[in-house]
């Protein structure tokens, strides 16, 4: 597993990944940040490090370049539960005449359970990708689940905020398995082979995270279906705060 944190370089002199605890959140984000506090289940050390983990997200989305990234939705009831949407180029199955085609974001449904602070949990138990549909991607399973594989195993207390810079380097192919034959994840051998014979067209960008160039802003988060729509098969049937506007 690459560190993140070779994923994240930004404008000398910029806030980085180690400086997410002094950046100073918005209005917005204190109060999700207290929605979090109050809607969070579980025993209080994991009622905490949700806090935590939120917290940082949220100032990640505060240093990352507008058009990066948009969080729509925390859930803390039980597993800590994201809804984000990244910018980054997409690989879609090709078309008929072998053209590779290519979606600008995709919908990330993250799940981080109480039991990864202590275990080694393997490195598809934690992004779904939720859309665009059809992802030829090595490590991300050719099903509508769309399981996206991090690694072999990826270790105990690993961070929400490392999850997203790992998604975001696997899915624009700045780290990449390809053999079929490696433990660290492959979930799809057709595309697997395919990108064998089509390396030069990795990586798919060699932006870093916080390349100050991440493309058009995004709109603000729309209302989302109530608990337990089929369009989250991911989410738990308690939902989280829900209600961020944009900020910026």
């Amino acid at each position: 597993m690459q560190n993140p944190r070779a994923l994240v370089p930004g404008p000398s002199g910029s806030p980085g990944l180690s400086d997410l605890g002094r950046v100073e959140l918005g209005p917005r984000d204190r109060e999700w940040l207290d929605a979090v506090a109050r809607d969070a289940g579980g025993p209080l050390p994991w009622r905490m490090r949700k806090q935590v983990e939120a917290r940082d997200l949220l100032a990640l989305d505060e240093i990352a370049p507008p058009g990066r990234m948009r969080i729509d939705l925390i859930d803390p009831a039980e597993a800590l539960r994201v809804l984000l949407l990244l910018a980054v180029p997409v690989p879609l199955q090709p078309a008929e005449d072998g053209a590779l085609r290519l979606a600008d974001h995709a919908l990330l449904g993250i799940t981080y359970p109480q039991e990864a602070l202590v275990q080694s949990l393997p490195g598809y138990a934690f992004v779904q990708l939720l859309a665009p549909a059809g992802i030829w991607h090595p490590n991300v399973a050719f099903h509508p689940t769309q399981l996206l594989c991090l690694g072999a195993q990826l270790p105990p207390g690993i961070r929400l905020t490392e999850l997203v810079l790992l998604a975001y380097g696997a899915l624009s192919l700045q780290t990449v398995t390809l053999d079929e034959m490696d433990p660290a994840g492959v979930l799809n051998g057709d595309a697997a082979r395919w990108w064998q014979q089509n390396l030069d067209r990795i990586p798919l960008t060699k932006r870093a995270f916080l390349h100050p160039d991440a493309g058009s802003p995004l709109s603000p988060p729309s209302p989302w279906s109530p608990p337990g729509s089929k369009e989250f098969p991911w989410r738990s049937d308690r939902a989280g705060h829900s209600d961020r506007e944009e900020q910026r």
